[in-house]
């Protein structure tokens, strides 16, 4: 049974994938198990209260393992409770029900990506961009772009970066007087530093923070990887601060993450195509697990928003106006 479709009464059997495993204490000192299993649908918070019957203490995200419970509710949400539960080999059909991909191969988007980098007409911007991309393509091919929210997926960072691309390229004919090579690299490199940010099986699957991803976080881990390129290939000083302002304000506030704003037209560009994208992503994420006419428990990185799922056709063709 897929994660989407549980509801309350539901005898579950089968194999997910674990998202989180921690055994914890209880406020009468008997420990339980808290984990969150996962198929390509979605995930569920899990409970078991009787860890006894555990063939091991530790099961990594990651892992494959065959689950036997009771799906029951708790704060108005489906919560799976635990009975059983044991390590498990899954076919390879399995697996495909499992692994949430992005929708286009990483191969492919790799290739496209790298092809717009090669139209970059500044020589320290390209080979700077360029040098990069290819010291750390097996990451990429595999890297989400987030642990729980957008594009957390296998391929999800290329994705994320694959879908700016296309929504920059229409606005960069509309506002001409940018220069395209920054917006390029910028797009390209604004979350690199999220390969040391985080640590991920060749599934997509985060199981950790790593310690620079836990002090730092990813916009100083790509400031840095800029910094050290730059002084390596011996690109331009001029350069190398300007990538670093759109790496550092990208964020665009404080709280999250940039002490500084924009203050050039291709970093603001860049902050809005970042947010565009991973707003959209989520949206789709939210309505794909709602039903139609319905409204969707509060998203986090929606600003704490409850999604309306319209009923309205959104896949009707139009003719251009414009």
């Amino acid at each position: 049974m897929a994660v989407k479709t549980m509801k309350e009464g539901d005898r579950i059997d089968g194999v997910f994938l674990v998202k989180k495993f921690e055994i914890k204490t209880s406020k009468n000192g008997k420990k339980y198990l808290d984990a969150v299993f996962a198929d390509k649908t979605g995930d569920i918070s899990s409970k078991m209260w009787d860890i006894s019957t555990l063939e091991k203490d530790n099961f990594i995200p990651g892992e494959v393992v065959r689950v036997h419970g009771l799906v029951e509710t708790f704060n108005s949400t489906p919560q799976l409770r635990v009975d059983k539960l044991s390590s498990a080999v899954a076919s390879q059909e399995e697996m495909d029900g499992l692994i949430d991909s992005a929708p286009y191969p990483p191969a492919k988007m790799y290739e496209k990506i790298l092809a717009l980098l090669n139209l970059i007409n500044n020589e320290d911007i390209k080979k700077l961009t360029i040098s990069i991309y290819e010291e750390n393509k097996e990451k990429l091919l595999y890297y989400p772009a987030a642990k729980n929210f957008h594009h957390a997926v296998k391929g999800g960072l290329l994705y994320h970066i694959y879908s700016m691309f296309r929504c920059a390229l229409p606005l960069l004919d509309i506002y001409d007087f940018m220069n395209r090579d920054l917006v390029f690299a910028g797009i390209a490199l604004h979350d690199i530093g999220k390969l040391d940010e985080m640590v991920s099986d060749a599934n997509g699957v985060i199981s950790d923070y790593t310690p620079e991803g836990k002090l730092l976080g990813h916009i100083i881990t790509t400031i840095c990887m800029i910094e050290v390129k730059a002084k390596e290939l011996e690109i331009s000083t001029e350069v190398a601060l300007l990538l670093k302002h759109m790496i550092l304000t990208h964020h665009y506030y404080p709280e999250f993450g940039s002490p500084k704003t924009p203050m050039f037209a291709e970093a603001e560009l860049l902050h809005h195509l970042d947010v565009i994208d991973s707003r959209m992503n989520q949206m789709k994420k939210t309505m794909d697990t709602t039903p139609k006419g319905s409204f969707a428990d509060k998203v986090w990185i929606l600003d704490g928003r409850s999604i309306y799922n319209h009923a309205l056709d959104t896949k009707e063709e139009i003719d251009a106006i414009i």
